[in-house]
């Protein structure tokens, strides 16, 4: 049986392969390195455990997917209202090409050429929702959330898809959600933050943070009852690491 523990150097691992792909003298001197999310290398490590793929395969195509998700949302970077030189986010822009063209060049490697296209497919996606949340004057509170869940959920749930791991679909989408909602809920320049302000949407006697937890503490619910139905410690590993407090939220809902 797999253990939390195997689960956690596996993930190290693989992070140190992402790593490698990330790193360059250049990039190192003039941004931030990219963050890894963890959690996103979990999902995947699942979606390829029962694969026929050898273990190095496996790794090969986690990284590639990761390199997609970094190179994205690098790119993401250039609407930052903190990058007040126009040369910043020319760097940015340049930067998350690398990225773009470090996963071609590895997907050529592993000579995957209906990857390559699905994988061009998928980002033209998750493009498609980021422009729309550009521009959310018009759209529901309901269209907002859906932008944000296929921008941050539908490279990962696409490659759930392709390897038959249709059951792990609800669990992908509600974890990544829950980390892409808390980062929404705590960044006043977020999303959701400026859309709730100019919309004016808050629930009663809510402020905008706590409108946005009320969201969080409906995902944690539905994650805690699709985890439920894993048969690794693959539950315990989100348990640990996500839903450590999920009795209490769930408490506070359901008094609430």
């Amino acid at each position: 049986m797999i253990n939390v523990r195997s689960i956690s150097v596996e993930l190290t691992d693989l992070e140190y392969k992402v790593r490698q792909k990330t790193t360059h003298s250049f990039i190192k001197n003039q941004l931030d390195k990219p963050i890894i999310d963890l959690d996103k290398l979990f999902v995947l490590n699942e979606v390829y455990q029962n694969t026929s793929m050898s273990r190095n395969q496996k790794q090969d195509y986690i990284v590639v997917i990761m390199l997609i998700d970094i190179a994205l949302k690098t790119h993401d970077l250039i609407n930052n209202e903190n990058y007040e030189k126009q040369t910043d986010k020319q760097l940015t822009v340049l930067v998350g090409d690398y990225y773009s063209g470090m996963y071609y060049y590895l997907l050529s490697q592993l000579e995957d050429i209906n990857m390559i296209k699905r994988l061009a497919a998928n980002i033209k996606k998750i493009n498609e929702e980021k422009m729309n949340l550009h521009y959310t004057d018009n759209k529901s509170e309901k269209e907002v959330y859906k932008s944000l869940l296929i921008s941050e959920t539908y490279l990962f749930t696409e490659t759930a898809k392709l390897n038959g791991e249709n059951e792990l679909i609800p669990i992908i989408e509600n974890l990544l959600m829950l980390n892409r909602l808390k980062k929404e809920q705590t960044d006043k320049k977020s999303v959701l933050y400026k859309y709730y302000q100019q919309k004016q949407l808050t629930k009663p006697d809510l402020n905008i943070e706590e409108t946005i937890e009320t969201e969080v503490n409906r995902l944690k619910i539905e994650l805690d009852s699709h985890i439920k139905n894993l048969s690794s410690n693959y539950s315990n590993y989100i348990y640990k690491n996500t839903l450590n407090s999920i009795q209490t939220n769930i408490s506070q809902v359901e008094e609430g």
